[in-house]
């Protein structure tokens, strides 16, 4: 079976969309240990040899992140032309999102592309109800599943994060979501709390954010998702941040994560789940978080889970039937 994949994290300048797209190739992997894939990127347009090769497989998964809008043309994630609507057929939703918050419905040229584009068979996985209403008018095929960098972040597995707060933390911001005094605050309470704080750069900006708004004394990790991980395998941090996919990182890792939202995704993945999350406006809430460890507790969809899962194991079953 021929997998063409649509990687969120390519060409990508935030390392989140990497974190997303490890969790997924793990998932669909173990889904479909046997399949051939071929990656399409979704942030810069495909190209004709790119479109061509993705027409040939036998079904397309959009990876993660928060990719849909009521705007699909205009300053979208997924950079779509006409020539895309024309090409792609059979294309899977897992686990994406809906950009920011807004005001009426999908114009005429998304509800097209949603129509003509996404299968009318397969079962779409979206992360947050926000998400799900917005959809659900246009795929009627749709199940909840949280997003895919959390499905592994079962009971056991959240026992086993420390209830206790940490000799380290990681700090992390989000440079086109700025709010100075607000941020500074928030690096200041770290600093009296921890015995060094790090700072997570996942995109290029946002050390030269930190330095805008004076903040100094901090460790930078390397720009890398594996410089991450060491740090987060091998030293006592916790991450305090406005950075989701940093903090759902973390808590991979077993450490305690606070997500300080900057738009609807944290928000939205919050409501329904449980991670941890304080507005950056409420400094005594994370104060209170910082020095008063409590066990996590995560509410996962797995129901939802194990029904988008279910269909590829059914086909792979289907096709072994055939095969003998």
């Amino acid at each position: 079976m021929l997998i063409n994949m649509f990687d969120t994290a390519m060409e990508s300048d935030n390392l989140g969309d990497q974190f997303i797209m490890d969790a997924v190739w793990q998932e669909v992997g173990d889904l479909m240990p046997d399949a051939r894939f071929i990656r399409t990127p979704t942030h810069r347009r495909a190209t004709l040899a790119e479109l061509q090769a993705g027409r040939k497989a036998d079904l397309s998964i959009v990876g993660g992140t928060n990719i849909l809008k009521a705007h699909m043309l205009v300053r979208g994630n997924w950079k779509i032309t006409p020539l895309d609507y024309l090409c792609w057929r059979n294309v899977v939703l897992m686990g994406v999102g809906w950009q920011q918050y807004g005001r009426g419905g999908a114009d005429a040229a998304t509800r097209l592309f949603f129509r003509r584009v996404l299968s009318r068979t397969g079962l779409h996985s979206v992360r947050d109800m926000h998400t799900f209403d917005n959809l659900r008018d246009h795929v009627p095929n749709l199940v909840y599943t949280a997003c895919p960098t959390m499905w592994r972040l079962d009971e056991a597995h959240c026992q086993t994060i420390p209830v206790r707060t940490a000799q380290s933390v990681v700090f992390a911001v989000t440079y086109y979501r700025p709010a100075p005094e607000q941020d500074r605050a928030l690096f200041d309470l770290l600093k009296r709390h921890y015995r060094t704080v790090y700072v997570w750069p996942q995109q290029e900006e946002d050390l030269p954010y930190l330095a805008q708004i004076g903040a100094s004394g901090f460790v930078p990790i390397a720009p890398d998702v594996a410089a991450y991980d060491r740090l987060l395998a091998q030293e006592d941090v916790d991450f305090v941040g406005a950075r989701l996919h940093g903090g759902i990182r973390a808590l991979q890792h077993r450490r305690r994560a606070l997500v300080i939202p900057v738009d609807n995704r944290a928000t939205e993945i919050s409501a329904t789940t449980g991670l941890p999350v304080a507005s950056r406006m409420e400094i005594d809430a994370i104060d209170q978080w910082i020095q008063h460890a409590r066990p996590l507790a995560l509410n996962l969809p797995w129901d939802g889970i194990d029904r988008w899962k279910s269909q590829f194991r059914q086909a792979s079953a289907s096709r072994a039937t055939a095969a003998r």
